[in-house]
């Protein structure tokens, strides 16, 4: 949550956001800490979509002129229609993804396919393909040709059935901040792990702090590390060869976040939402000031892959300048309006290298009856390791798994 650059009462989210209504994990945690939520509300406008050069504004339920060839019955169509002719029918396949055999035999063969795959299979044109590419599939790794289709299949299942979103009232940071108060002198601070190392009768977890070295030892650890930086950690013994492969390999999205603030929401005039969904090197746009105080606005811009990584290569006010250029395609008046931004560039977090985990295709075949097992008396929690990768749920599903799994163990 970003603060320092921003009026006081304003604030960015540069991480987790959104709690769904079908989180029971995060429902459960902010309840039991008395944390509020905050419904969001939808304004009913216009969003916005550009594509191949052209700006379309399209109101809900609207037909749409794509600038594209598509066959005559994707004609007209919504991008959300497009997605509930080819992509709906497959996630009533996927049965619940929360279940510790999934995904079951039959579902495998999403995974040897990209996802861009999949779309030409249920028989989309090279147009719908190009269409359904934007947003989220955009949003997962490099995007629809690299990532395995199951692996964005499993990412849109959950969502068909939210009925209501919720942002974290005060800011997402108010979460941990809940949970780091009832921990209290238990958490220790400024003590990166650089050596795991177990035997029979125990675990030793090896810091460094001003380099000073202090080892910590119980008789089980739990590890929650990210597998981008746990593959520079030292362990002894080595894990096994699969467990290794997976933490040597499972990739990260590489996201960059931009936010703008303006004097007020002047997109609400146009009746737009704020929203946008582009092809453009910004990738998508939301109003992120609808959980603000006060009436100024907040635009953020969201890219991931190797769009991301080429605004994550600029310098900070380079990026920021480039970006707002760009945002003005989709909202000519920005520069009317803007007082300022930030930026975070999530493969530059010295302690999380990258946003949340993906997959490319044979991945989550050859990874997931890896991930969770236990190596010793070390056990493994992290949204990387659930049905929610790069979810506050996934997180607390995680390590809430991991901790009875250790009191079986004990």
């Amino acid at each position: 949550t970003l603060r320092d650059d921003y009026p006081e009462g304003m604030y960015a989210e540069a991480g987790a956001t959104n709690v769904f209504d079908n989180h029971e994990w995060t429902m459960k945690y902010l309840k039991l800490l008395g944390v509020a939520l905050d419904p969001m509300e939808s304004t009913n406008g216009a969003s916005i979509y550009h594509i191949r050069g052209k700006r379309l504004v399209i109101k809900p339920g609207a037909q749409v002129d794509w600038p594209l060839e598509l066959k005559p019955e994707e004609t007209g169509l919504s991008r959300g229609a497009l997605w509930t002719k080819y992509v709906v029918p497959v996630l009533k396949e996927l049965g619940d993804v929360e279940a510790m055999d999934w995904p079951q035999t039959f579902l495998k063969r999403y995974d040897r396919i990209s996802f861009a795959e999949l779309l030409r299979q249920q028989g989309a044109s090279p147009g719908a393909v190009e269409i359904l590419k934007l947003g989220l599939a955009d949003q997962l790794g490099d995007g629809a040709d690299a990532v395995s289709a199951l692996n964005l299949l499993r990412e849109a299942a959950p969502r068909a059935t939210v009925k209501q979103s919720f942002s974290i009232r005060g800011g997402s940071d108010t979460f941990p901040k809940a949970f780091a108060a009832k921990l209290g002198d238990r958490i220790h601070y400024g003590l990166p792990v650089i050596k795991i190392e177990q035997d029979s009768r125990g675990v030793q977890v090896v810091c460094e702090q001003a380099g000073n070295r202090r080892t910590f030892s119980a008789e089980y650890l739990i590890c929650a590390i990210p597998f981008s930086v746990l593959k520079h950690v030292e362990v002894s013994p080595g894990f096994s060869p699969a467990k290794q492969q997976a933490i040597a390999q499972l990739g990260n999205t590489s996201v960059v976040r931009v936010f703008m603030q303006t004097r007020k929401r002047f997109w609400l005039d146009e009746g737009l939402t704020g929203s946008a969904t582009t092809d453009l090197p910004i990738v998508t746009a939301y109003d992120k000031a609808h959980y603000l105080p006060g009436t100024r606005g907040m635009l953020e811009a969201y890219a991931a892959g190797e769009k991301a990584r080429k605004l994550a290569a600029m310098a900070p006010s380079e990026r920021l300048g480039f970006t707002v250029k760009q945002m003005e395609q989709i909202l000519p008046r920005l520069h009317e309006h803007y007082e300022g931004g930030a930026s975070v560039c999530w493969d530059d977090e010295e302690w999380t290298r990258g946003a949340y985990a993906w997959f490319k295709p044979g991945q989550m075949e050859s990874f997931l009856p890896h991930f969770t097992k236990p190596e010793g008396r070390v056990y493994f929690a992290g949204d990387h390791l659930s049905p929610w990768p790069g979810w506050m749920n996934g997180a607390l599903q995680s390590g809430n798994r991991a901790a009875r799994e250790v009191n079986q163990a004990a």
